[in-house]
């Protein structure tokens, strides 16, 4: 009996061994070809490209949703290298700075999970290094920038043949290159037919290590698509969204399989595919790093159990997903266990009061995928400048929004408070209106009734503020000061304030008092388009003397022609990072 207990405890060692081997032997080399279209390659002769799985997947979030991001390159890497969407790691566009370090890259993940691990990052476009991830390389064992492919290949097979990787990303540029510069035709087909002959020196290089017991993974993918000229990217449409995750590997059915049977069937049921944040997940499952569900990774992993797959914000439930099986889902809000569902139920909506973020992770079979939903309003709007205005958030948080760029500036939001704002800060909380009312003027308006005037010149209120709405401040205001939701200056000397009932004012800033006959009730014949939102109001701003913007409930805005007194046809639009970047950043 003591020699079978001891072959048992031999055995068991053994298969340890064996085990922390293979995982030791894992390697991932993850490979970029940046602006690469998925259905080009079908029509080219792209040997190379046809050793590997390839399958059709999408980027650029979901259009509408809070995850929304550009279709341009730095959203697109910034994704693939953290397997979340811009509206969490924070890169917005190419001119973007750090990523949010609150969702490191692949490149801080895997060294935290293993120190000893090689990590190395080869890239034409350096603002991947440089730019987005330059604290997250701070302690990689390789890190080069700007180089040409052949370049770039040629350093990466030279340290795969080395064995020292661990984990090894590059990036190509010359499809992309193309692209801007002739558009589709023979110089982009000529491209992808270069770059295939780069991927087999690549392909090459891993077999050989493969062959002395190494099990490397090979992921390779692009950034975005292209316009349908293929000239441009950064739109989204059903191309520019399209793009591709080939493997050396057969990989599981979210990789292959494209899923019909969802709720959101836009872009010819694109979201059916596999998400561009499916990468990262993968690449950390191969190297035997946990998938911690506190990382709030949005993307399914493509090897293993897949746990929840197409987990999308839904129109009437907080998510939706597609399940085939029953089996438990547990679901987790801002790292809490709120809940716990049958997969088949498909769906899931918070019956609470959340407000401003909640971050869901849902966790199947040890798999935890993520979804990140905001309920957040602008409630204020201060036009400052020909080329910035301020938005006010009720968190009690600001934005400086550049009108030029038309995006937030970097590092905002802020707190509202003394420092920020000189003598709004103990008012954060009530601000509910807002206007330029001069070159040097502004007024807040407060919930409770009253306002504060602001000097633009100082940059703070003016002494003796605020004071009560009334007949001697504002002249036939009085009755209306705790129903104010929102407040426009029109090009001339009126002033529009809207009101919780659905009805408005207008006020005439030369004569000092309200017009007669007001209140009017807000309809298509006062204010062409904004009938059905007229207690929707949370914010409104003049943005230039022929357009007016009005922000509603659920993270919407309409877009108000002045000029020709109507709202613009398409909307009401969702507030998000393609068409107010960074506005709703928590």
């Amino acid at each position: 009996m003591k020699h079978v207990t001891q072959l048992c405890f031999a055995l068991l060692a053994v298969a340890c061994s064996t085990l922390a081997q293979a995982q030791t032997n894992n390697k991932v080399l993850l490979v970029g070809v940046d602006g690469l279209q998925y259905e080009k390659l079908a029509t080219l002769n792209t040997p190379n490209f046809d050793r590997l799985q390839v399958e059709k997947a999408y980027t650029g979030g979901i259009d509408g949703a809070a995850s929304q991001q550009t279709t341009y390159s730095g959203p697109g890497w910034s994704t693939i290298l953290t397997g979340v969407w811009a509206n969490k790691h924070r890169v917005t566009s190419n001119s973007s700075g750090l990523a949010n370090s609150e969702f490191p890259s692949l490149f801080k993940r895997i060294k935290d999970a293993d120190n000893t691990h090689w990590v190395g990052s080869i890239v034409n476009w350096s603002p991947i290094n440089t730019q987005f991830f330059t604290q997250d390389l701070s302690n990689a064992d390789l890190v080069l920038n700007g180089l040409p492919d052949d370049q770039v290949t040629a350093q990466a097979v030279a340290r795969i043949n080395s064995g020292e990787p661990d984990f090894l990303f590059l990036h190509l540029d010359e499809p992309d290159h193309a692209g801007h510069s002739y558009c589709f035709g023979s110089a982009y087909n000529n491209s992808i037919t270069s770059t295939d002959a780069l991927l087999g020196q690549l392909l090459d290089a891993v077999d050989a290590r493969n062959a002395q017991s190494e099990n490397w993974l090979v992921l390779v993918t692009t950034d975005h698509g292209r316009d349908t000229l293929g000239c441009n990217h950064g739109a989204q449409t059903s191309n520019e969204k399209t793009i591709f995750i080939a493997s050396n590997q057969v990989l599981n059915l979210e990789h292959s399989e494209k899923v019909s049977d969802i709720s959101n069937t836009d872009f010819g049921g694109i979201y059916g595919h596999a998400a561009q944040t499916a990468i990262a997940p993968t690449v950390l499952r191969h190297l035997g790093i946990d998938l911690d569900r506190d990382w709030k990774l949005d993307g399914t992993p493509l090897l293993g159990t897949t746990g929840v797959r197409k987990l999308l914000p839904g129109n009437n439930s907080t998510a939706e997903w597609y399940a085939q099986s029953s089996g438990q889902v547990a679901v987790y809000r801002n790292g809490e266990l709120v809940d716990s569902v049958d997969a088949l139920v498909r769906s899931w909506q918070d019956q609470s009061s959340f407000h401003v973020t909640a971050d869901y992770v849902l966790v199947q079979d040890q798999t935890p995928v993520a979804l990140r939903q905001t309920r957040l309003d602008i409630t204020a709007a201060l036009d400052w400048s020909i080329g910035r205005a301020y938005y006010f958030r009720d968190d009690s948080q600001y934005v400086r929004y550049n009108k030029i760029s038309d995006s937030a500036d970097s590092g905002y939001p802020l707190a509202v408070n003394n420092n920020t704002w000189p003598g709004l800060g103990d008012y954060a909380g009530q601000i509910v209106a807002a206007f330029k009312a001069s070159s040097s003027k502004g007024y807040f308006f407060l919930e409770d009734g009253r306002y504060l005037r602001y000097d633009l010149n100082n940059d703070s209120v003016d002494a003796g503020y605020p004071k009560n709405v009334d007949n001697n401040t504002w002249p036939g205001l009085a009755p209306y000061a705790t129903q104010i939701r929102a407040a426009l200056k029109w090009p001339n000397s009126k002033v529009y304030f809207f009101l919780a009932d659905g009805s408005y004012l207008r006020y005439d800033m030369n004569n000092d008092s309200l017009d007669g006959g007001y209140p009017k009730p807000i309809n298509n014949s006062t204010w062409p388009g904004m009938a059905d939102y007229a207690t929707a109001i949370t914010a409104a701003h003049q943005w230039s003397s022929s357009r007016a913007y009005f922000f509603l409930t659920n993270q919407r805005y309409i877009r108000y022609s002045i000029s020709s007194d109507q709202v613009d046809s398409g909307y009401p639009k969702s507030i998000n990072g393609d068409t107010w970047p960074g506005l709703l950043n928590p």
